[in-house]
């Protein structure tokens, strides 16, 4: 239940208001009622694995869904998803987004080739600034797919006024 899973429950929202459906698919949790809430549609799948060697048969679920429910647009927000999320969107032809949320430690060859999932989208986005100059510093990409949109709170739902000192 952090930023990455408060972000997929806003961007549901923002797109079932907005009159289309969202489909998010995830391991579940505790937000799966708040994606539902909002009127997206949770699909509870195997994706959340780091070992490659399954990235495959998650990869094939994947575009069963994306073929079974006419999904115009793949968009991953965390690494181990988005390997599978990268091979279904291009075998089905349809577009790729990442959302890249952090720094990610990449102090080795393997964890920077992990990483770089993030940076294979159609369209990259960055949540802050510094996280655009992150990824233009330490990956090649192509400056052009790359946006910055930075992650905000709902004042309504997480009221400033309700954080207490202690």
């Amino acid at each position: 239940a952090g930023g990455v899973e408060r972000g997929v429950v806003d961007i549901t929202a923002a797109i079932v208001r907005a009159g289309w459906r969202a489909l998010v698919g995830s391991q579940g949790g505790p937000m799966v009622r708040d994606v539902q809430r909002v009127g997206g549609t949770h699909f509870t799948l195997p994706i959340g694995t780091r070992n490659p060697l399954l990235y495959r048969r998650n990869a094939a679920l994947l575009t069963g869904l994306i073929q079974d429910n006419a999904v115009d647009l793949v968009h991953a927000r965390s690494r181990a998803p988005a390997w599978s999320a990268m091979r279904s969107a291009r075998a089905t032809g349809v577009p790729f987004v990442t959302t890249f949320h952090g720094t990610y430690g990449s102090n080795n060859a393997l964890k920077r080739w992990y990483n770089s999932v993030m940076t294979k989208g159609d369209r990259v986005i960055a949540i802050s600034d510094f996280v655009n100059q992150h990824i233009r510093d330490g990956y090649k990409i192509e400056t052009d797919k790359l946006v910055t949109i930075h992650r905000g709170v709902d004042t309504s739902q997480f009221d400033p006024a309700a954080v207490t000192a202690g």
